[in-house]
């Protein structure tokens, strides 16, 4: 178990910097590189079992970010209505 968590969050981490060098690549000359290195990393992510750590990972984050962007609207929206009743005439 300890080994299979510690290759998902290698192969979770490589995911990331990949993406931050593909974007930081993609406006330069010569991002060939780089997307044939994502094609074939997402080609060993899919041929991976279902509840392999790195596929859940993929999955929950993108859960994760949505949840987090409600909760951040939901915030902002409770904090516009204290801002309107604090500052209402009694």
């Amino acid at each position: 178990m300890n080994n299979s968590l510690t290759v998902g969050i290698a192969v979770v981490g490589g995911l990331l910097g990949l993406r931050l060098l593909s974007k930081a690549r993609h406006e330069q000359p010569g991002s060939t590189m780089a997307g044939r290195m994502s094609q074939r990393l997402e080609k060993m992510i899919a041929k991976l079992p279902e509840n392999s750590p790195p596929k859940l990972v993929m999955t929950v984050l993108p859960a994760l970010r949505d949840q987090n962007e409600q909760i951040l609207q939901m915030l902002r929206e409770q904090n516009e209505l204290l801002r309107q009743l604090r500052d209402r005439p009694h």
